[in-house]
């Protein structure tokens, strides 16, 4: 029975060396993995000084969560400056509780509060491969797939990711350009690559976050969507928006021959309407129809073929110039969704954008209507939305002369 007993004792002292040993070389295997954030987490335990009267158990937890969440970042495509300012600095530490994961999905949701602090400490990318870099980041918290299929679904889970506060005027989409224009620096034309078509087809999904936000924080139940942008431009400066910039690439027909061999205009949704365009710092553009209508190709709640063939993108650019040309407009044919290429190529009708004669030509059989052509028309849906916006921006004068008299 004392045998019995020692052997008992023996395998209990065995299995207590064992267990003992595993996780001790379990410890070890992680401080090797993690030996590049070693110095990075430092200051953490410096800036909390009472860490150190932490208990054995919950000090090796605390470590392996830092070092574990630093490395995630790390790994994401943060810099160390970012980790550091913007994310150990922002640590709230209540008792033993760290809220670790509660921060990191935060930081994951683009544009969000805590995003942007570790974005902001960011320096300008200086080469394609830093700028390249980023935006795989961006990539990766959008869950960007590799074509956007236009199904109202998919559009939504990846919108989740942007935060629903970024406004169309908010500096990180000017910086966002910035980090584009620098990661296609010096090219005459963009290679196919699957980042680089990731990369085109963000344009259709930042348009649709914006014209959503629009819709959320201007819209009103029975009024068009132009009531809800007129509103919104008329808080904003004259310099901050542009209402004549061409919108020829954004007033597709097509054009079918009638029965004595003249060819007849058809126009998207069977409805002849003209489509005009509002550009925000250049960079957010907003399409819409005639009769008052975000064109959007991701619209999840008020999808038409016209949407698709001739709605908005983000410009990454700056101006109409070559940049433009290089980033916005020359990678359409290669880049564009296939939802998109199938509504404009469809076996029926191909719709087709009116080359500079054709847009001004007020005889034209397929983009003139009613004795105008395709600009003039075009400028007077602008006017008729001018007319909008400058009673908005009357309403808000007298409501600040009200507030300054009182």
């Amino acid at each position: 029975m004392k045998l019995l007993g020692k052997w008992l004792f023996f395998l209990m002292f065995l299995t207590f060396c064992v267990s003992f040993w595993q996780k001790d070389y379990q410890r070890i295997a992680f401080e090797k993995e993690h030996k590049l954030y070693q110095d990075l987490v430092a200051p953490f335990y410096q800036n909390y000084p009472k860490l150190r009267e932490l208990q054995l158990s919950e000090a090796i937890k605390l470590r392996h969560d830092l070092l574990d969440y630093v490395r995630k970042l790390d790994k994401d495509g943060w810099s160390y400056k970012a980790i550091q300012k913007g994310y150990l600095e922002q640590l709230a530490v209540r008792g033993n509780s760290y809220h670790f994961e509660q921060l990191y999905s935060r930081i994951r949701l683009i544009g969000s509060p805590d995003f942007q602090k570790l974005w902001q400490q960011e320096e300008m990318a200086q080469t394609p491969q830093e700028a390249q870099k980023r935006l795989q980041l961006l990539l990766t918290y959008l869950k960007m797939p590799d074509e956007l299929t236009g199904q109202s679904k998919q559009t939504q889970q990846v919108l989740a990711q942007l935060s629903p506060k970024l406004s169309p005027t908010d500096p990180f989409w000017d910086q966002l350009s910035a980090l584009i224009q620098a990661c296609y620096v010096n090219l005459e034309h963009i290679p196919y690559s699957r980042f680089n078509r990731k990369i085109h087809q963000l344009r259709y999904l930042i348009s649709t976050q914006q014209m959503e936000w629009v819709r959320s924080h201007y819209g009103n139940k029975g009024k068009t969507d132009a009531d809800a942008l007129a509103k919104y431009l008329a808080t904003l400066e004259d310099d901050d928006y542009a209402l004549y910039e061409s919108s020829r690439y954004h007033n597709k027909v097509a054009s079918i021959l009638d029965a004595n061999g003249n060819h007849q205009a058809v126009y998207t949704d069977n409805i002849p309407q003209t489509n005009y365009k509002i550009l925000i710092h250049f960079h957010s553009e907003f399409i819409l129809s005639e009769s008052g209508q975000f064109l959007v190709a991701l619209d999840p709640d008020n999808l038409t073929r016209n949407s698709i063939v001739n709605g908005s993108s983000f410009n990454y650019g700056n101006q109409n110039d070559d940049l433009h040309r290089l980033l916005d407009i020359d990678p359409i044919l290669l880049f564009d969704p296939a939802f998109i290429e199938k509504a404009i190529n469809s076996p029926d009708a191909t719709f087709l954008v009116p080359d500079l004669e054709q847009q001004r030509d007020k005889h034209n059989p397929i983009y003139s209507r009613n004795g105008k052509s395709s600009k003039q028309l075009t400028r007077a849906a602008v006017k008729k939305f001018k007319k909008l916006l400058h009673h908005y921006q009357e309403i808000r004068g007298d409501n600040k002369t009200s507030k300054t008299q009182h």
